[in-house]
């Protein structure tokens, strides 16, 4: 009975291209919110908590590659669909946790649900990291998948949040620089994960002697082989639990930002305290306004409130004002993105290996060193493989005496010098460049170039395969790897978090990412199925000129279907600077984009260029027309009709010379 008459607060959804929907006091506030976030830079504490988990959920995933090699040694020699399996798995959870976690962290708030992810990647490492047998009654493979599959809708619902957090935690000229920074967590992720394989490998091998063992190769240590290995990778992959348990609790410290209480929320009030609490608190004497508080009597907008996930509300804004392009652009680019990215990035044991190999496969017979065994009371495993095949953890064809203790070397130093250190580059360099770069019209470039780079690898690939000239093949992946990360991998990532307004950001962000993670699925599908039926030892050439031409569909989508989130406008001296636009502008989406002269959708933009070129053409007559009448004798000169009205173009980009903050203190 108490809690009748009591209003339950609903969430505001889109207020329009112009907030028209936000009440006049609100929209105030919201500016004046925006001149206290703007006042400040770049924020280590917002960075710190995002970065750490995206860290967690980097090395979490990408750990399949350090760990499948002794997994497959221990319980599936001979078996490839197990790894396929987990491969699928872990990205198809990805995709639930995206898709769940974007549609509740808009509902129920981005701090509400923030570190519940860490803590399914924490329950669900420890679940991968003790999978086994039980009592000969349980598929390790299944439990195995079961608890990836759980990881990884945690990883996946890391994207949509730590992306969206630290956008609207940002202020406008740091945002991404700020989202570029959480993203370099990636590849830092995947060579950390290279690394304490690498580490625990060699405490291994120093504590048990393990190369000595001839681990793969002869039956004479092969269960004491078997058990010191299947220590190692639960150990590798325990160790993801720890940084997630630090980032975890810095989590529950943190508040929802600012612009999401005010416009989503109605909570002006919270929104500038605890923006406050955040940034430095001495910014209450910079100015001497203050947002109204909790308390407060709210006054209305003239427009009924738009209510968040009502089907009016999401009619408005995806398909009345056409916002759907947007999404439609974030979620292709992304996976067009990640069909060329995890297809050799991901499940890259073998493929890594042959890239670096300097001559072909050699047969399995009597005249390999290792035919014979070399341990007294022992027999080598080698002439098994005539009947059974080369085992799935000999990924080096060129060299089959390898052990597995020189296999998952070999695999570490290959993959840190191809993989991470360009991508790690790559990622640095985007976070120098990244208001220097018009960011939208950098993404259409660097899937072209993408492309571009990918059909040349093939090239090179076919040329010098299984050659002393490899090297050649092996730097041209390393330089698809910085571009990736300099510019599509990162800007996927980036842009969902910027374009779309607070109430749909996190939905929209954890779409696009699903799209992404769904292209990967195909890429694995697609590079499996090429692998299994076509046995041309050349055929890694074919994959890369095939994810090369579907990349260049990625920079249609981005010319067409994406806005600039910067525009052009002159500083002080008169020079052309690169501006970034608020999440406020940028959520107005393509109504408010075409107000400012974008033209968004291929249709249009071929429209667009079509009318420049009549524009262009009238012009050119109308200059010619004077010049030939000044050759004629004045008497031959016949009154011309008014010059025809030419048609304004784009709107030119505005000059700014005063922040959103001061404009809000005007008023």
């Amino acid at each position: 009975m108490g809690d009748e008459g009591v209003e339950v607060r609903k969430n505001r959804g889109f207020l329009g291209f112009d907030s028209t929907a936000l009440p006049p006091r609100d929209l105030q506030d919201r500016r004046q919110l925006r001149y206290e976030l703007d006042l400040n830079d770049w924020n280590l504490r917002i960075w710190g908590v995002a970065a750490s988990g995206f860290l967690t959920d980097s090395y979490n995933l990408f750990a399949t590659n350090v760990i499948s090699a002794s997994i497959s040694f221990v319980y599936f020699p001979h078996d490839r669909y197990p790894g396929l399996l987990i491969n699928l798995f872990t990205l198809l959870g990805s995709v639930v946790g995206q898709l769940a976690w974007g549609f509740l962290s808009d509902y129920y708030g981005r701090t509400r649900l923030y570190g519940i992810e860490l803590v399914l990647v924490i329950i669900s490492t420890i679940g991968v990291a003790t999978s086994s047998f039980g009592y000969s009654d349980m598929s390790f493979v299944g439990l195995f998948i079961f608890w990836r599959f759980v990881m990884g809708i945690g990883i996946g619902a890391e994207y949509p949040l730590s992306g969206v957090i630290t956008s609207e935690w940002a202020s406008t000229q740091s945002r991404a620089t700020m989202l570029g920074s959480v993203f370099l967590m990636q590849p830092v992720g995947q060579a950390l994960a290279q690394l304490v394989g690498l580490w625990v490998l060699l405490g291994r091998d120093h504590q048990h002697h393990l190369r000595d063992m001839q681990c793969g190769l002869n039956t004479a240590n092969e269960m004491e082989c078997k058990k010191i290995v299947d220590g190692l990778w639960r150990i590798v992959i325990g160790t993801g639990a720890v940084p997630a348990v630090l980032a975890v609790v810095f989590r529950f410290f943190l508040y929802d930002s600012g612009i999401y209480q005010l416009e989503v929320k109605n909570k002006p009030g919270l929104a500038l305290r605890d923006t406050r609490r955040v940034y430095l608190p001495q910014s209450d004497a910079r100015n001497g306004i203050a947002l109204h508080s909790p308390q407060a009597t709210q006054t209305n907008s003239p427009q009924p409130m738009p209510l968040q996930f009502s089907r009016e509300d999401l009619y408005n804004y995806f398909i009345r004002d056409g916002n759907w392009y947007y999404l439609l652009g974030t979620s292709i680019t992304w996976f067009i993105l990640d069909v060329g990215f995890y297809g050799f990035s991901l499940d890259s044991r073998g493929t890594i290996s042959d890239l670096w190999a300097s001559k072909y496969p050699l047969a399995i017979n009597s005249s390999l060193s290792c035919w014979n065994s070399s341990i007294p009371e022992g027999s080598s495993t080698v002439p098994t493989w005539v009947e059974l095949g080369i085992p799935v953890w000999q990924t080096d064809h060129t060299q089959p005496c390898n052990t597995l203790y020189d296999v998952l070397l070999e695999q570490a130093k290959q993959y840190l010098l191809t993989v991470s250190l360009s991508s790690i580059a790559g990622s640095t360099c985007f976070i120098f460049f990244a208001n220097r770069l018009s960011r939208k019209n950098w993404l259409t470039v660097s899937f072209l170039i993408l492309a571009v780079l990918f059909i040349i690898t093939g090239g090179v690939y076919y040329g010098v395969a299984h050659t002393q000239y490899y090297p050649a093949t092996v730097t041209m992946i390393s330089i698809c790897h910085f571009a990736f990360n300099f510019g599509a991998n990162t800007l996927t990532f980036i842009i969902p978090a910027e374009i779309f307004p607070t109430c749909y950001r996190c939905t929209c962000h954890g779409i696009s990412a699903a799209a992404g993670k769904l292209g990967s699925v195909v890429a694995i599908l697609i590079v499996y199925g090429i692998n299994q039926g076509y046995r041309d030892p050349n055929r890694q050439g074919l994959i890369f000129i095939l994810f090369g031409s579907v990349l260049a569909l990625g920079a249609i989508y981005s010319w067409a279907y994406l806005p600039d989130v910067q525009r052009l406008v002159h500083d002080y001296d008169g020079n052309k600077v690169r501006e970034t636009k608020t999440l406020e502008e940028l959520g107005g989406g393509r109504e408010q984009a075409r107000l400012e002269g974008e033209v968004i959708t291929v249709k249009e933009k071929l429209h667009e260029l079509r009318r420049r070129r009549k524009e262009c053409r009238s012009q050119l007559g109308f200059n010619v027309e004077p010049r030939l009448q000044a050759m004629d004798p004045p008497s031959m000169q016949l009154s011309s009709p008014p010059p025809p009205t030419v048609s304004r173009g784009l709107a030119p980009y505005r000059t700014r010379t005063a922040s959103v903050g001061i404009s809000s203190l005007r008023s």
